[in-house]
């Protein structure tokens, strides 16, 4: 068996004459002009050759991305999980996709046999045999999912392969928090280290449960070049890396880890090329991704109309969400600010009544505003009316939410945005399940006496690093 390191999360397999590629992206952008492909991909091993299966794990866009998918499909079948709603999605564009079960095991000819097995939100991991050595891909499956979710996994991986040979897990999560926040006395690099820091030990755990021959972290690496948040870039990449992390904690563990980069290669034992990851630094990042920075940044025309029609839209939100937004108790002043447009929408609560209207962009300076939200008006619109369009805010990092009223941090008040500034059919389900408000809240509190309530992902008081005084 030959693995190969192409970039981001694409990785190919090759087994007794089989090539099996992951999640290609390197064709341009991918959420609207937020995420790009860093480092650069290796192509050697891809181009002009032949690609029997391509393994899609999951539809966000820097794993499911067309443009990449259009170049490479000529005789290549997808592999995907059954029931997943990237599944009718790859048919309407014209794909051959052949639909695993959790509790199946394919023959993918040749002696080759893969599990496709869903996780949690609506990702999957690939494991392939050829009958002597295992390559396992967990891609973003398993870091971010709760803990009950990753012993369950990692049992059935044990169960199904004793000896895994090599082992490729995601160790940082797309998603626009909290690098996207803003929060008074709020440290942003050092809040974005410890989050990284936090799905380090994740992948840690991960690692030495599996104990694979051989790991590697990836599929979190890409470039974010908008102005506003290029700072990024240096403390999610280079605070500190998920392999130093794990020979920290477990030196005697034989589990050889490396931090690949794009054009890394293994066949059986032997590293045939040994391409590691380096640290980023933004002055050369600049440089080197120039042209790509230049689009990043650029700002396109809206139509006349357009943010009129935005009103329209999120008003039509505000009254399918009225129940589950009338459960935040207190009012608030929101203003979603456009950086492509005079004007913004300024969204108000009291109580039940919430009111939509459109003010000029300057009104910020007027003060009152719990919360500024600042988008473009392309991705705004795209949240509100596609299916998938909530991901360009959300997954790739297309907002930027800055907390004018400290007292509303606690509060989480960008939960309710989250819900709301979204393509809506139904409304959201209560906050607080089929329960009442009071014994949601007890339940809580035991559950915390016991220990047994996960990390809150998006709690801000949870991550924000105060800056030192």
């Amino acid at each position: 068996m030959r693995t190969a390191f192409v970039g981001h999360a694409a990785v190919l397999i090759e087994a007794n004459g089989l090539r099996i590629l992951s999640d290609p992206w390197w064709e341009g952008p991918c959420f609207g002009t937020q995420w790009w492909v860093y480092p650069r991909p290796d192509l050697s091993q891809v181009e002009g050759q032949v690609i029997d299966y391509i393994y899609i794990s999951h539809g966000h866009h820097d794993h499911l991305h067309l443009g990449t998918l259009r170049r490479l499909t000529a005789g290549a079948k997808i592999l995907a999980n059954a029931g997943s709603d990237v599944v009718p999605f790859l048919r309407d564009c014209g794909f051959t996709v052949i639909e695993i079960a959790d509790d199946e095991e394919c023959d993918l000819g040749n002696g080759v046999r893969c599990r496709l097995v869903a996780t949690c939100s609506d990702d999957t991991l690939l494991a392939v045999s050829d009958g002597e050595r295992v390559c396992v891909n967990l891609n973003d499956a398993l870091h971010a999912a709760p803990r009950l979710v990753q012993d369950r996994i990692i049992a059935d991986l044990k169960a199904w392969y004793p000896t895994i040979d090599y082992l490729y897990c995601g160790y940082g999560i797309a998603s626009h928090f909290p690098n996207c926040y803003v929060v008074p006395g709020m440290d942003r690099a050092a809040t974005a280290a410890r989050r990284q820091a936090y799905f380090n030990r994740q992948w840690v755990r991960i690692v030495a449960e599996l104990a694979p021959r051989y790991a590697f972290p990836f599929a979190a690496d890409v470039a974010i070049l908008e102005e506003d948040l290029i700072w990024a870039n240096e403390p999610v990449h280079n605070s500190e890396r998920p392999t130093d992390v794990f020979r920290a904690y477990h030196p005697d563990v034989p589990t050889k880890v490396y931090d690949i980069a794009p054009g890394f290669r293994m066949e059986g034992d032997v590293l045939v090329h040994k391409a590691l990851f380096e640290p980023v630094d933004l002055a050369d990042l600049k440089v080197t991704y120039a042209a790509e920075y230049a689009v990043a940044n650029r700002i396109s025309k809206i139509p006349a109309d357009g943010i009129d029609g935005l009103v329209s839209l999120v008003a039509d939100n505000v009254e399918m969400c009225r129940d589950y937004l009338a459960e935040f108790s207190g009012n608030y002043r929101v203003l979603l600010s456009l950086k492509d447009a005079g004007e913004a929408i300024r969204i108000e609560k009291k109580g039940r009544t919430i009111h939509v209207d459109k003010v000029p962009v300057d009104d910020l300076g007027a003060g009152g505003y719990d919360l500024l939200f600042t988008t473009r008006f392309a991705y705004l619109r795209r949240a509100l009316t596609n299916i998938y369009g909530g991901e360009v805010l959300y997954v790739g990092s297309g907002c930027v939410i800055e907390y004018r009223n400290a007292a509303m941090v606690k509060r989480n008040l960008h939960r309710d945005l989250l819900a709301l500034l979204r393509h809506r059919t139904k409304a959201p389900p209560s906050r607080f399940g089929d329960q009442s408000k009071l014994m949601f809240l007890i339940k809580q509190t035991v559950k915390r006496l016991l220990g047994k309530v996960e990390p809150d992902l998006y709690d801000l008081d949870s991550w924000v690093v105060r800056e030192r005084t």
